[in-house]
């Protein structure tokens, strides 16, 4: 590759250092290794010094002879980074302007519209006896992956995916990109909350690490392998990795900042993957044929299909809930009787749920998953073609991109 200029090396060096300072910021990075390499052995940098570092680079963008549409993404990082600094210096920003200059993205409520009728929907998915909540949590423990039989079934959902991703996309994957299976143990499964991730190794790798004591279940093996591998985030990033880093040398995109745009749109793609493969009955179809251990005590394929399609309106649910808490300021017992009024939660489930919305760590989180996706749907529709799917996973897109 061409040397990388001293704008790249110190921007580069910017989020690392940032990184140091904020745990995990920096997702995942592959860029030259000599810089990771100096900010390893160097002292923590002063924040003020990072700040003023931030400036310097914004003033200098304009002077590198980027196109405008390269120029105005890497402003959008830098003005990203520059926020999460002015954070750690202590700076007092409201939540909505922090989505707007760490995300690119205005922070609004779901469309109340898109939430009517649920309990109707709800109930019609989920019949039986008991409560509606205890319905759901009851088939929760009927389709949780035994933990010896995670690792098989994961690869097999991985295997499905893969093979529709190049049914649909072509000879878009780079021919040498392949996926590691790592199953947490024990010691650390219980500490990590979270049943999948996908960390990048760069040279077209991910692994992705399995939660088997926290909520796998076979009903949702193909859409978490289709989130995290194809062609979700490791078919994402790996493309990009060749399409704009391997071949353009743009440097921004050998590195994920989890405090920047494009985390949101990240995440849009990985919530869509399944989506633009798989029908909700496609889906469930194959769910039931090659996942599910005894067909003859579940329910049928459009049973699970009607589940999976009225489940995800959950996230809109808990994402208004959220807004309602952390940005409209709703008291504890409006929030409880706004919650309440949709009858699918219980006040127990509702308050255990606040207590993690409104825990500083965890308070972006209500929101990030579903922004990308409402843009993406928003612009291109509820299943975005297989075209414009590719062109999310190929180009350099910005949330303001999407409006």
């Amino acid at each position: 590759m061409p040397k990388l200029s001293k704008f790249g090396e110190d921007f580069l060096l910017l989020a690392l250092r940032i990184d140091k300072h904020i745990k995990g910021y920096v997702d995942f990075y592959f860029g030259p290794e000599k810089l990771r390499q100096i900010v390893d052995h160097e002292s923590l940098t002063a924040p003020n010094t990072l700040l003023n570092d931030s400036n310097n680079l914004i003033k200098q963008l304009g002077a590198q002879g980027y196109n405008k549409e390269r120029e105005w993404y890497i402003e959008k990082l830098l003005v990203a980074m520059k926020t999460s600094i002015e954070i750690l210096l202590g700076s007092e920003i409201s939540i909505k302007d922090q989505f707007t200059r760490l995300y690119d993205v205005d922070l609004q409520p779901a469309k109340e519209a898109d939430l009517d009728n649920l309990k109707e929907e709800f109930e019609n998915a989920y019949k039986g006896s008991g409560s509606l909540e205890e319905r759901m949590s009851k088939l929760r423990v009927q389709r949780k992956v035994p933990k010896s039989d995670v690792f098989v079934l994961f690869k097999k959902a991985l295997k499905i995916v893969k093979s529709r991703t190049k049914e649909l996309f072509g000879n878009l994957l780079p021919k040498n990109e392949y996926i590691i299976i790592d199953l947490i143990g024990d010691k650390n499964s219980d500490k990590t909350k979270w049943s999948y991730y996908n960390w990048y190794l760069g040279n077209y790798i991910s692994r992705i690490e399995i939660n088997p004591n926290y909520n796998v279940y076979w009903s949702s093996l193909l859409s978490s392998a289709a989130h995290e591998g194809y062609p979700g985030h490791h078919t994402e990033f790996a493309v990009k990795e060749q399409c704009l880093y391997r071949k353009l040398y743009q440097f921004e995109h050998s590195l994920l900042i989890l405090h920047s745009p494009k985390l949101i749109i990240s995440e849009g793609i990985g919530n869509l993957a399944i989506s633009v493969m798989f029908s909700d009955m496609d889906a469930a179809e194959i769910s039931l044929r090659e996942f599910c251990p005894n067909t003859s005590k579940t329910d049928s394929f459009d049973v699970v299909a009607s589940q999976n399609s009225v489940r995800r309106k959950l996230s809109l649910f808990w994402y208004n809930l959220a807004y309602r808490a952390l940005i409209d300021e709703y008291s504890t017992e409006e929030l409880i009787c706004y919650g309440k009024n949709f009858e699918v939660f219980s006040e127990d489930t509702i308050q255990n749920n606040l207590k993690r919305m409104i825990d500083p760590v965890y308070s972006k989180n209500a929101f990030l998953y579903d922004l990308g996706t409402n843009l993406i749907r928003n612009k291109y529709g509820i299943v975005p073609s297989a075209k414009n799917y590719q062109n999310l996973l190929k180009t350099a897109i910005l949330p303001s991109n999407l409006k």
